[in-house]
């Protein structure tokens, strides 16, 4: 049995179905999977139980209390949602007999099996991830650079650790004091405060977008791993802020999340919001590649006075 972890609002149901179907076709396990919710609306909770039952696994939906996050750093150009916050309090929430799980964000697919990954011994660790885009995010937030910065997307988590070092409180204080030093949400609060009790792992159990771009973004030392990666992920991780469900991703692997798809009778079908750089189009264009998500960025758009004309 294993346990798996994802935090989504409602605009993410049917991601997080894609990404629960493309872990159970792939793995033979049964799986405790445990959705922390941010108003998730009762006929998709309904539908996510019936899909994760149908696959004789279990389900358990935790809601969250809005207020708990909404004073949390949030730009409004920032393109994932509040609901990023609340794998920080996966420690609290969770059963006490839950000492470990893999939390992964819903824009994820599986392409193999994470028995190697979960069976992984974190004893003396926080958790075990893959270290994220090189950027200069260490010496942003004040600790040594041989920590390295993990992305926070897909993590196998000690939660008895996390615990034990009363990780939820440790949390809320860095936010209410360092709320000028967050600029990666969650992300940058788990680095640190987690430095240096991290096990990274192969780039192959998090294949982030810029690991695909030519030439890639990715630390030197991983590049060793890249190719054999590129052709065998464990996980393609749709990071960036255009989704395969996007007109304008351009990502090579983006029909994996609808051959996925097309196995949920509610799952994404059609691709939303195409953001062309045309005349029309450029502004909105440009706030996504900034970080806002297509949503975002035509209400910043319009708000800002540019017409808008298509999807």
């Amino acid at each position: 049995m294993k346990n798996i972890i994802c935090g989504i609002d409602d605009k993410y149901y049917q991601h997080c179905g894609v990404m629960l179907v493309s872990l159970f076709k792939h793995n033979d396990d049964t799986f405790h999977v445990y959705i922390l919710s941010l108003e998730l609306a009762d006929g998709h909770k309904k539908l996510l139980k019936e899909l994760v039952e149908s696959y004789q696994n279990h389900l358990y939906i935790i809601d969250i209390d809005r207020k708990l996050i909404e004073n949390f750093p949030m730009k409004e150009t920032d393109y994932p949602s509040l609901a990023t916050y609340l794998r920080l309090f996966i420690p609290q929430l969770l059963p006490l007999d839950v000492e470990k799980a893999l939390y992964t964000d819903s824009d994820i697919i599986f392409n193999g099996d994470i028995s190697d990954l979960y069976d992984c011994d974190i004893t003396n660790y926080a958790l075990a991830g893959m270290e994220d885009a090189p950027h200069r995010q260490p010496e942003r937030l004040g600790y040594p650079v041989e920590d390295l910065y993990f992305n926070a997307g897909f993590l196998l988590l000690n939660i008895k650790y996390l615990r034990d070092i009363n990780f939820v409180d440790m949390a809320l204080s860095y936010i209410r004091d360092y709320h000028h030093k967050i600029v990666l949400h969650d992300q940058d609060v788990l680095n640190a405060l987690l430095h240096g009790r991290v096990h990274f792992v192969p780039i192959k159990w998090n294949m982030l977008d810029c690991f695909y771009t030519n030439p890639p973004f990715i630390s030197e030392k991983h590049k060793s791993e890249l190719d054999k990666s590129r052709k065998f992920p464990v996980t393609i991780h749709f990071s960036g802020p255009l989704k395969p469900w996007h007109h304008g991703c351009l990502h090579p692997l983006k029909e994996e999340y609808f051959k996925y798809s097309k196995l949920i009778p509610w799952g994404c079908k059609k691709k939303q919001y195409g953001y062309v750089f045309t005349i029309y189009r450029f502004p909105a264009s440009l706030f996504v590649w900034l970080g806002a998500t297509p949503e975002r960025a035509v209400k910043i758009s319009r708000k800002l006075g540019f017409k808008m004309r298509g999807k």
